[in-house]
């Protein structure tokens, strides 16, 4: 399990609306949370057209890849030149697909907001996630 601190950041990266993907806890979350944690893991998706994997975890469905990527990208996971297909991580995308590679879903759906619930900063993503 990871520390409070992580957990806690992570929360806000999926369940926050303002600063991260706002996403609900109800139906499939966990693998809303792996298919984030895969498509990171992926990036830059310009690199021997990983996009093409990327497109095949979201189903190969028309739209779906540019959906899900302009959630992560309004999270400030990824960011993007010409094209999403060619997206790379962010500071704030590497702190988190590093701290999603140490976390179990689990151990984050238990967790609550940081910092007494105010926003964070660009600092919080700055140090990277430990194990």
């Amino acid at each position: 399990m990871s520390d409070a601190r992580t957990l806690e950041h992570l929360y806000v990266i999926f369940y926050d609306d303002a600063q991260g993907l706002g996403l609900c806890g109800c139906g499939s979350p966990e693998s809303a949370y792996d298919l984030v944690r895969d498509l990171l893991g992926l990036a830059p998706f310009y690199e021997n057209s990983r996009w093409e994997t990327a497109e095949s975890l979201t189903g190969n469905i028309p739209g779906a890849l540019h959906i899900v990527l302009g959630a992560m990208e309004r999270a400030e996971l990824i960011e993007h030149g010409t094209s999403l297909r060619g997206a790379w991580l962010t500071e704030k995308g590497e702190w988190c697909l590093t701290a999603m590679r140490m976390t179990e879903f689990d151990d984050l759906d238990q967790q609550g907001y940081p910092h007494g619930g105010k926003p964070c900063t660009d600092a919080c993503w700055r140090a990277p996630a430990t194990a």
